[in-house]
């Protein structure tokens, strides 16, 4: 069978293309269907598996001259789908674990986010038009580079009604359900859940808020919040964990985080062992995308055993499933943080209901689930 996976970097969907190897290695001859660099050690480091170069064959995408991985997501896209209806006669069980694609023949799609749905993505997440508007905008340029992509291989939402669809979350199984008008599974990501144990009161009174530095995680919001929260009298510190680019965005966070040097600190990537340590030294956490189809950051944090605040949209709001954790804007977080702050009973409380929350958050039950899809696919497909 294959598991396919336009690029392993650094990301929430990349946690299931993984673990979905790691569940599959022992029972089949599985291959890595991907279009970039695969750097086993820090991958498993970062994600928790302990895969091997030999538990696998690994398939490289070959790209047109130029084009690297990373580049122009949804050409690229367009090219690993044709790949795998060429390839897909080989196989028994095809697997996207990052987003659907159309393989000729019926599959287990994996659906992380509406990458694949730009009037979804860019309902759910505006600030990326925004931000770019030159290219993410309805211009002829972006039309001509659509169009492109769809001679490459064109992607027929009809299609996927054959298909398993497996959602990250009860909301992403709605909005599947609205746009292709396919029921789906629910099953969340795996999350690692060895964290070191840290009693609460040996815990620092600071935050931490993990992912990439770009416009729709709204890192500047979290500082403004926070800065706000300060001022209420608590001192309270700031640990943004995630890749810094050269963009404007990530100039703007760096500025402001410059300005509150004292109590804001830019970590970069952190990974591993270093990563799960810092987020278990703390109390707090915090997610500043307002709409998460998962929120693979937040239910790290959980795990970690921080107290964690979430916009009210999307998948996230599964994970903390509490009124008094999810905000409705800047002002409300304001609200409900110092609310907690100044109540040891709320937080103890708010802690052990994320604590019951958490179980459904681990790496042994989406492999067991994993398994078993596979299972039923191919008794029902005859193979």
């Amino acid at each position: 069978m294959a598991v396919v996976h336009i690029r392993l970097g650094w990301g929430g969907s990349e946690a299931g293309a993984l673990w979905a190897l790691q569940a599959l290695r022992p029972r089949y001859d599985v291959s890595l269907i991907t279009c970039g660099p695969v750097d086993l050690p820090r991958l498993n480091e970062y994600y928790g598996t302990a895969l091997n170069s030999g538990d696998f064959t690994l398939l490289r995408v070959p790209l047109p001259p130029g084009l690297k991985a990373g580049r122009f997501d949804a050409l690229q896209g367009h090219i690993l789908q044709r790949y795998c209806q060429r390839v897909a006669s080989r196989f028994d069980v095809m697997i996207s674990s990052y987003n659907p694609l159309n393989f000729g023949v019926p599959g287990i799609q994996f659906v992380s986010d509406f990458s694949f749905v730009p009037e979804y993505r860019f309902a759910l997440h505006p600030t990326v038009r925004n931000h770019r508007r030159w290219w993410y905008g309805d211009s002829p340029l972006r039309r001509a580079y659509l169009g492109l992509c769809n001679l490459v291989s064109s992607v027929d939402l009809q299609a996927f009604e054959q298909d398993v669809l497996v959602a990250n979350s009860r909301w992403s199984a709605a909005r599947v359900r609205e746009r292709m008008g396919v029921e789906a599974w629910t099953l969340y990501p795996p999350v690692v859940s060895e964290f070191p144990g840290v009693a609460e009161n040996e815990r620092e009174n600071g935050f931490v808020c993990l992912g990439r530095v770009v416009p729709e995680k709204r890192m500047d919001a979290v500082i403004g919040i926070l800065d706000q929260v300060r001022q209420h009298g608590f001192d309270i510190h700031l640990h943004i964990l995630g890749g810094l680019d050269d963009s404007p965005f990530a100039t703007k966070v760096q500025a402001l985080a410059s300005r509150h040097r004292d109590w804001v600190f830019l970590e970069g990537r952190v990974a591993g062992k270093a990563k799960r340590e810092l987020m278990a030294r703390h109390k707090f956490g915090i997610n500043g995308c307002e709409c998460e189809a998962f929120g693979i950051a937040v239910a790290e944090l959980v795990k970690a055993d921080c107290l964690t605040f979430v916009p009210n949209g999307g998948g996230q709001t599964e994970i903390v499933d509490h009124p008094s954790l999810t905000f409705e804007n800047d002002d409300d977080a304001i609200r409900k943080i110092v609310s907690a702050l100044e109540n040891p009973v709320l937080q103890a409380a708010l802690l052990e209901h994320l604590r019951k929350r958490s179980r459904e958050l681990c790496t042994e039950r989406f492999q067991d689930t994993v398994r078993s899809l596979v299972a039923e696919f191919l008794a029902t497909n005859g193979s």
